[in-house]
């Protein structure tokens, strides 16, 4: 690849099923060899417009402009065959959503040898950090911040001028994000060109020689050199964006110890078959009105107990109290509880029907709460979560992450549970959409009097929210 520019967008317009522009009128370059960094709220076309240079745009949606890749000739956005040959060979990705970048049927090591040779594969592994056995697990095994060094170590492993990387840091603790971080620095070093959508001010930070492009509704508002725009913003949304910095949100300290307990963790220990515990000899106890944060690294088994804790999985020893019931030892009270006790997903597209509409499906939860004003109250929930009502009429393909998040925080609040396990609630949210998301939360918890158990690698976020603390794995 020669000349000065490894990926020029010019005129982007990305129109959804109604025609509406949701991506309107952007262009930028990446210049080769260097950085360009995409920061914006949730829903502000960050992905699609990722989405849109592979050729992939929701079915239903349309892109027009044109988009070229070092010195190939331009090809028209809406040109999906022509943009999705440009794969591996000219453009890597670094996706969003390990799951459904993964095969779950096929060990790592077979997907990551599908493109290059086991010696590359083990030795793009090593540089993330990551055993070389792991190549023989399958994706089910992994952590949420595993699966995503994965997907790393793939863009590493292949010969791509042109590296995506989409939230490549979402869902990893602070060493795996240096150490991501320091990936992508060496894809730069080497020559590669990166652009990184982001919603996370550490990564943006990483790249002061880089050009940033701020994206508010669907459109770019400020754009120029990283570390002019960070240090003197001149557009409200991106000044708003650098303040919302969990570091600047007041703190919570320990609440009511004496109120009743959501759920009581006694000695608990869990360990897979023939494997080491992940964790040993837990106890703790989430009151009503009550946040505990569950912190440690990538894979110390933060995710499992969350699971252990509803039931979900049964631990190797101890014992887990819903209330007064012992949902292990007692099946039919664990049926009834079932619906108080909720998880939110790391991954909330995966809990979505593909061929449904969000409507439809929210909709459906009328046969669980069959309550007066179901409707109305969600609407309510909905303008609380800041989310557009024009989002009931599309499919979990056509909205973003962070919404697919929000809805699903939507959904489980009209469940009304006594206890919900969020695992990295906030990871694909961008920092004002975040703290709102957060501070919703923090007050459900304290006016319904329900426990939360927050699950997250972002320290800052968890001196700000948490009442009290709980590190495994450290």
């Amino acid at each position: 690849m020669t000349g000065g520019f490894a990926l020029t967008v010019a005129g982007l317009v990305i129109r959804d099923r109604a025609g509406i522009a949701v991506v309107d009128g952007v262009s930028f370059t990446v210049a080769r060899g260097g950085p360009l960094v995409v920061i914006g709220e949730t829903g502000s076309g960050k992905s699609l417009i990722v989405h849109a240079l592979l050729g992939l745009i929701p079915p239903g949606f349309s892109a027009a402009g044109t988009i070229r890749v070092g010195d190939g000739p331009p090809i028209d956005a809406g040109s999906t065959e022509a943009l999705r040959s440009l794969w591996a060979r000219e453009i890597a990705l670094v996706p969003q959503e390990p799951s459904q970048a993964l095969d779950p049927t096929a060990a790592i090591g077979r997907q990551l040898s599908q493109n290059v040779s086991p010696a590359r594969s083990a030795e793009a592994l090593a540089a993330v950090d990551l055993p070389l056995d792991i190549s023989r697990a399958h994706p089910f095994r992994l952590s949420g911040g595993m699966a995503q060094r994965v997907l790393v170590a793939n863009a590493l492993a292949s010969k791509a001028l042109l590296v995506i990387a989409d939230e490549p840091t979402k869902g990893l603790d602070v060493e795996r994000i240096d150490i991501a971080i320091d990936l992508l620095k060496r894809l730069l070093r080497d020559g590669r060109s990166l652009l990184v959508v982001t919603h996370d001010p550490i990564v943006a930070e990483a790249f002061p020689e880089g050009t940033i492009v701020v994206l508010h509704d669907g459109v770019v508002v400020e754009t120029g050199p990283t570390v002019q725009i960070l240090a003197a913003p001149t557009h409200h949304y991106t000044k708003a964006w650098i303040e919302a910095h969990p570091a600047s949100w007041p703190s919570h300290g320990d609440r009511d110890g004496a109120s009743r307990s959501a759920i009581v963790a006694s000695n608990l220990a869990f360990a897979y078959p023939g494997g080491r515990p992940l964790f040993e000899a837990l106890s703790f106890s989430v009151s009503r009105s009550g946040v505990l944060a569950l912190v440690g690294p990538s894979g110390s088994g933060k995710s499992t107990l969350g699971d252990v804790l509803l039931g979900l999985k049964r631990p190797s020893a101890g014992r887990v109290f819903w209330g007064e019931v012992l949902p292990y030892e007692n099946r039919c009270e664990r049926r009834r509880l079932r619906q108080r006790y909720q998880k939110l997903h790391q991954d909330p597209s995966s809990t979505f029907l593909p061929g449904r509409t969000l409507g439809r499906q929210l909709a459906d939860l009328k046969e669980v709460v069959p309550e007066q004003g179901f409707e109305d109250r969600l609407l309510s929930v909905m303008d609380r979560l800041r989310l557009r009502r024009v989002l009931l009429d599309r499919f979990p393909d056509e909205i973003s992450g962070g919404e697919a998040q929000r809805i699903a925080i939507a959904r489980l609040l009209m469940l009304r549970p006594a206890l919900i396990v969020a695992d990295e609630p906030t990871s694909r949210l961008d920092p004002i959409v975040q703290r709102e998301v957060l501070t919703l939360l923090r007050e459900i918890v304290d006016e319904e009097g329900l426990g939360l158990v927050l699950i997250s690698h972002d320290r800052a976020l968890v001196r700000a929210v948490a009442d009290t603390i709980v590190r495994i794995g450290c």
